[in-house]
């Protein structure tokens, strides 16, 4: 397994109500660590996406770090002061504008604009201060239409032809632009993510008084045996380069800001689970095993028809093939599908299983803690547990109880 101990599962097991999430300090530091000390040209931000998971001892970590945030709403930005961090550090890019707007402009917290209608908002209320933008760069890459945020389909950015427009607004209202911000799927090699840097700083080319760059960084964090990691020293000192490259040519320095999506947190992240049945469809279909988690705590694993590493815990020394569904009445509940095809069940071998042994799903990604579907079926929000650089196994969120789910209602 990629952290837990059998030790630690046994204690999980015997003193929580499964599933549980459980979170690693020294995973998340390594990862954050691997990040703040890459090469960089001139100046170097790392952004934590807070959207990946928000619990608050998350963010006080990565808060002593000096790690930066992101956020994608009025709230994230709340929930992160919360947890100590500072206006400046913080930047919030976001599809609706709160009606708070002009207060939380009183701060020093960085807007990013992703339309054109939200940069003269901004103007309305910040005229003497400079603003960033999201760029939609038009790149296409091998990833699904349905999760692309470069291309034609998303409206998350302001498409990359009007930046014609963007000047016209920034000169009317003598508006500074200061910082693009980017999203490209780039592959994992160094000559894939000098094409990123190339087309990030053409945009920064059109715009004097850029000063950072921020690229949306997607590198491969393998997971499965069949996949691959991202090198990521060989990317950095290629970007780094190019960087330098564009400074020869233009005399400006431009900060390189990195925002690793998951790769930040992906290997930090277990739900322990227990088997609750096994079931078939007789004799040469499939053979079930029923877990009592999902979507209620892992949804992006089916939203993205992904692969995860499995593991029974028990004695057993015979294997046998399985199909794994999970609790919620669900006809899209099978986790062992075909790698980005959910029409696709493909079986898995694992220990021979009996009903209520433990099972560990392991490197359970970001945006399954804050993405999940609450309460769907009534199932309560479960415990979220610690592993302390010491190993001491810490609640960091209580399992919720079944009467605050219907609290509020009238």
């Amino acid at each position: 397994m990629n952290f837990l101990t059998k030790d630690q599962i046994e204690y999980i097991k015997n003193n929580y109500k499964t599933p549980v999430y459980v979170y690693s300090e020294k995973k998340i530091l390594e990862s954050s660590q691997k990040f703040l000390n890459l090469p960089n040209a001139f100046w170097l931000t790392v952004r934590y996406a807070m959207k990946a998971n928000s619990n608050m001892s998350v963010l006080k970590i990565l808060k002593n770090q000096d790690v930066k945030i992101d956020a994608s709403s009025e709230y994230e930005v709340y929930r992160a002061i919360e947890a100590w961090f500072l206006w400046k550090d913080i930047q919030i890019s976001w599809q609706e504008l709160t009606e708070d707007l002009e207060w939380l402009l009183s701060t020093w917290v960085f807007f990013v604009a992703t339309s054109l209608h939200q940069l003269e908002e901004f103007w309305k209320i910040k005229n003497w201060w400079s603003c960033w933008i999201r760029l939609n760069p038009w790149v296409w890459s091998w990833a699904f239409a349905a999760i692309s945020t470069w291309w034609t389909s998303s409206s998350f950015w302001i498409w990359h032809e009007k930046i014609s427009e963007i000047k016209n607004i920034a000169i009317k209202y003598n508006l500074k632009i200061s910082k693009i911000h980017i999203h490209i799927w780039s592959e994992n090699t160094p000559e894939s993510w000098l094409n990123t840097a190339s087309i990030g700083l053409d945009f920064v080319k059109q715009f004097e008084d850029v000063e950072i760059l921020n690229m949306w960084w997607w590198f491969k964090q393998a997971i499965m045996p069949y996949e691959k990691s991202a090198d990521l020293l060989s990317i950095w000192n290629a970007v780094k380069q190019k960087f330098e490259e564009f400074y020869n040519q233009t005399q400006r320095k431009i900060c390189m800001e990195v925002e690793p999506w998951k790769y930040m947190v992906i290997n930090a992240w277990s739900v322990v689970a227990k088997i609750v049945d096994i079931v078939d469809t007789w004799k040469n279909w499939y053979r079930f095993i029923r877990t009592n988690t999902w979507m209620t705590e892992m949804p992006r694993v089916t939203m993205y028809w992904v692969q995860q590493p499995i593991h029974v815990i028990n004695n057993s020394k015979d294997e046998e093939k399985y199909v794994v569904v999970w609790h919620c009445c669900e006809s899209w509940d099978i986790l062992t599908t075909k790698l980005y095809d959910q029409e696709v069940i493909e079986e898995v071998s694992l220990p021979k299983a009996n009903i209520w042994d433990t099972i560990v799903f392991d490197w359970v990604w970001a945006y399954n803690t804050s993405m999940c579907m609450k309460n769907y079926n009534s199932y309560p929000e479960v415990w979220e547990l610690f592993i302390d650089i010491e190993g001491n196994i810490k609640e960091v969120r209580k399992r919720q109880d079944l009467r605050d789910i219907w609290k509020n209602e009238i």
